[in-house]
């Protein structure tokens, strides 16, 4: 099985298409359960609680969403904003297995005539038995050569094509999951300053209360729930670029396969492109 180049997926550059697995990756250990992760939840709840007390809601609430993304990644939290910001601002996936898959589709479409017919279903061809067709040159091509080079097994091309897969799936699924998480949580915190804000207001109902006296407790359910909402869409919207990202990624693997089967059934030789 070839080797990806040295280099190739040690770049941990924001302007490079793809992003190091390695340096990405959420570990199970750092998410949510480590002394880490409940450690800097509580500070940062302390501090989102300093900006209450002086009426920074808008800051307070900041602090809270990110006391709950420390909570649920531990040490990870910067790796995750690393992999949003590529997610969000790049059309490329994050790891370079993913974008080698990626790219070599692009390429076997072309070779290949694979599309979609009016069912959906995945078609390919018209293409000549023994024929040869030209692809770029990454490590999964190579792979691919080798194996239809010595043994045309389509099971194991198959699981071949999934191990660059399924590695980028597990990253964009955890990534979805917290952002989810955190997206849900927020509105139940503004709730809980909504009604802070309304029991101060109700307390202090009297024969000599005036509106200027009533406000700044009004303000804060106001202001509270609103920041909740807010901040609850923001991290639903990028949650959802991943949700995209994997569907795009299921359906590549998907038509992936489907081309597999055809340059197996039709004795597919590659030539790997300099």
């Amino acid at each position: 099985m070839a080797k990806p180049k040295p280099g190739n997926d040690a770049s941990t550059s924001l302007f490079m298409p793809t992003v190091s697995r390695t340096s990405l990756a959420i570990t199970k250990t750092a998410a949510g359960a480590g002394v880490l992760g409940l450690i800097g939840f509580v500070a940062l709840v302390a501090v989102a609680g300093l900006f209450f007390v002086t009426e920074n809601f808008f800051i307070a609430m900041v602090m809270m969403s990110f006391a709950l993304l420390v909570y649920v990644t531990g040490a990870e939290l910067g790796k995750l904003f690393v992999t949003s910001f590529t997610i969000f601002f790049s059309s490329k996936h994050v790891i370079a297995h993913a974008a080698h898959l990626q790219d070599t589709l692009v390429a076997l479409r072309n070779v290949l005539l694979i599309r979609r017919d009016a069912e959906g279903n995945v078609r390919a061809g018209p293409i000549k038995k023994g024929s040869k067709i030209k692809l770029p040159d990454n490590p999964l091509v190579r792979d691919i050569q080798t194996l239809l080079e010595n043994n045309p097994d389509y099971e194991y091309a198959e699981y071949l094509a999934h191990a660059y897969y399924v590695q980028c799936h597990e990253i964009y699924d955890h990534a979805s999951a917290h952002l989810e998480f955190v997206a849900t949580a927020m509105p139940l915190f503004g709730l809980i300053t909504t009604v802070l804000g309304l029991i101060g207001m109700f307390e202090s109902l009297g024969s000599e209360v005036t509106v200027e006296y009533l406000s700044p407790q009004l303000a804060l359910a106001l202001k509270t729930t609103m920041y909740g909402a807010l901040l609850a869409s923001v991290y639903k919207i990028v949650a959802s670029r991943f949700d995209q990202r994997l569907k795009a990624l299921d359906y590549d693997f998907d038509t992936f396969c489907r081309a597999l089967r055809v340059m197996i059934d039709n004795q597919v030789a590659i030539e790997v492109r300099p």
